[in-house]
Parts: structure tokens; sequence; C-alpha cells
């Protein structure tokens, strides 16, 4: 019986993803390996934390430097990427996938496409309250909370070029600053600027979506 509990336990720890929470620098740059998985010798997927965006020339070299320090050569590796304040397991923004080539894709917005956004003038005679990016995954977009007329507006402008904006309700919730869109919507959505100063994104069934701010 004691032998058949150590082999059960044994295969349990085979099969156990291992994290590593040491931060790395490539280039210049750090990282962090959240989360390791493995499947025998076929496939390894690793969960990465960024401190900050890169080029995919650089997503690149990593994955080959990543894959070179493996002692076990696998015959597919995956490896995602997530920025600061991205949730694990909840859309990433970038991925370097060997299948078994490598194809490198940034799924939120690149370096380029923020720059772009944040070299829109701005109009001084409105209150800004705050603004922040969002990295979401085929999303992209800077969202800016002003005081506009006497009116709280939220504008978001998307990597693409469209624009929207929507009247918002602003209103205090446990010490924090609460805006809902004055026509409402179906699935409860409300933003909330939290005590870091990032914006997240809620709706009925609970956090959605955190931003960095950038004002």
């Amino acid at each position: 019986m004691k032998k058949i509990f150590a082999i059960l336990l044994m295969a349990t720890f085979l099969f156990l993803p291992s994290v590593s929470a040491l931060a790395k620098s490539f280039q210049g740059v750090s990282y962090t390996i959240i989360e390791k998985s493995s499947m025998g010798n076929i496939k390894l997927s690793i969960d990465i934390r960024l401190e900050q965006k890169v080029s995919k020339d650089l997503l690149q070299k990593l994955a080959l430097k990543l894959r070179q320090e493996e002692p076990i050569k696998y015959n597919r590796m995956f490896i995602t990427y997530y920025l600061p304040g991205m949730t694990p397991g909840s859309g990433a923004w970038a991925t370097s996938h060997f299948n078994p080539n490598l194809k490198v894709n940034i799924l939120g917005m690149t370096i380029e496409e923020e720059k772009a956004l944040m070299s829109k003038s701005k109009d001084s005679s409105d209150e800004i309250i705050g603004e922040w990016i969002d990295d979401s995954p085929y999303v992209g977009a800077k969202y800016r909370l002003l005081i506009k007329n006497g009116k709280t507006i939220m504008i978001r402008k998307f990597k693409d070029g469209s624009v929207s904006e929507e009247e918002m309700i602003q209103k205090k919730q446990s010490g924090k600053l609460r805006f809902d869109e004055k026509g409402g919507n179906d699935f409860g959505e409300y933003y909330l600027i939290e005590s870091n100063g990032r914006l997240s994104v809620y709706d009925n069934s609970g956090l959605i979506n955190t931003m960095r701010s950038i004002k």
C-alpha cells in the first residue's frame, strides 16, 4: 500500500507545473518565469512576465535563448508573455511558439502603436481626470477620462484609428472613483480608478481587465 502511495505521489509531482519567481535579465529587459509545465518531451509551455514592452525582434531572440537553455529538446515549445498587471490565462500580450518552427505574435499594442496614440495632441481646455493604456489582446487603445463642458466624458482611441466617446456618471465606491456609462449597458460594466492609479473594468461577474496609468 505504501509503495502504491509513493508511486502516485511521485506521478503527481511529475505533472505539476514548476514555478520560478526569480527575475532574470536579457538585453537590458527584466523578465520573470511565472510558470512552466511540460508533457514528456513532446511539449513545454512557459508563462513569462515582462517588466515592459519589447520589440518583436527581442521576443524572437529571447525565445531562442529560452529554447537553448532547456536541457530537454521538446518537439514543441509554447511561450506566452504578460505585461505588469496582466492576469495569466486571461489573454497574453504576446507569444513566441515553436510549433515546431518559431512564430512570434504581438497580440496587444506594440511599442510603435502606443507611441502613435501618445503623440495625439490634447485639448488644453479640458480637465483631464486620467489616461490609461489597454494592452488587451487584439484591442489596443488609450482611454481618457475628462471633464468637458461640465460633463464627464470617456474617450477611447484605438490603435486602428477609430475613436469612441461616451458620457459617464461619476460616483464614489469604497473611497475610489467609479464611472458608469450614462445610458447604462446590458452587462453592468463600470470603471474604477484603483488606489495604485490603474483603471479597472468590472461587470456583474467581477473584474474583466485592468489598465496601466499614463497620467
